[in-house]
């Protein structure tokens, strides 16, 4: 019994470690910004030069996706 009570509590922490995270700082979420804006600039310029027929499957997905973050 004290076993599996241990077991639970460890694997509760485990759990609320990984739900709570801290928030970005602004410098931060501008860094991921600006690379999502440059992803975003290097797929549109292939497109541009080699149709969109030439994207790769990740690619497309995150043209997809894009605007949901």
């Amino acid at each position: 019994m004290i076993f599996l009570d241990l077991l639970k509590k460890f694997t509760k922490k485990k759990v609320t470690k990984k739900i709570q995270s801290r928030p970005l700082t602004d410098d931060e979420f501008n860094e991921i910004r600006s690379k999502r804006q440059k992803k975003m600039n290097d797929i549109l310029d292939k497109i541009s030069k080699k149709g969109i027929e030439s994207l790769s499957i990740n690619e497309k997905n995150f043209l997809d996706n894009y605007g949901k973050k």
